[in-house]
Order: C-alpha cells, then structure tokens, then sequence
C-alpha cells in the first residue's frame, strides 16, 4: 500500500456474542483527518462501518480515538460469523489522499475448525 499512514494487526480472533476490539495506529494523522472503519467480506466489495474526527457510536460498532488521536479502536459489540471481514482502517483528509491498512478477523466457531 505503499507509504501507508496506518498499521493493525494481521488479523484477530473472538468467539461469538463477544465484543472485538480492533487497533489501528496512525502517528501520523493530522488535525483534519478523519478516520474511516470499513470491512470487506468474502467476494464482495467494500461496505462502510464508521467515521469519526473524535469518538462516535453508531447501530454497527464504536469507534473510540485516543486524545491525542495517535491511535483508534473499532469495537464490534456482539460479534457473530456475519462480522468475519476485513476491516480497514483509512485516513481521509480534506486533499483526497489516503493512508489505509487492514486486519482480518476470524470468529472463534471458525478459528477452531483450522
């Protein structure tokens, strides 16, 4: 992804009806960036989560920005198999570029079939 402005892990497990707290990092965001969750579930395209230039809360998951915005966290609050996605964290500012990473996560039920 090239200079991308932030990192997750590779990927996360949970078992279902937990909540999943999903990390990304971007020590490089600016005072404008908004910080942008999507996820991208098997053969299809990408779907919006949440956005925030601070903390927000939506009917899908939270999204909680550390203070000095260095850091941020989605949280799925009950997550099911119809949550296992890649989820991307993406900084958008006002000049239309963008900085993107992603993590996998892998529900409990499916990581103990591998």
């Amino acid at each position: 992804m090239g200079d991308a402005k932030t990192t997750q892990p590779n990927s996360m497990e949970s078992y279902e009806e937990e909540p999943v707290h999903l990390p990304c990092n971007h020590s490089t965001i600016s005072g404008t960036d908004y910080i942008h969750w999507y996820r991208q579930l098997p053969s299809q395209g990408p779907e919006y989560v949440i956005h925030g230039l601070t903390s927000n809360v939506n009917r899908m998951a939270s999204l909680t920005i550390a203070e000095d915005r260095k850091s941020s966290t989605l949280i799925l609050h009950r997550a099911t198999l119809r949550d296992a996605a890649v989820y991307y964290c993406i900084l958008r500012d006002h000049s239309g570029t963008d900085g993107a990473a992603a993590v996998q996560y892998l529900p409990g039920s499916e990581r103990e079939g591998i």
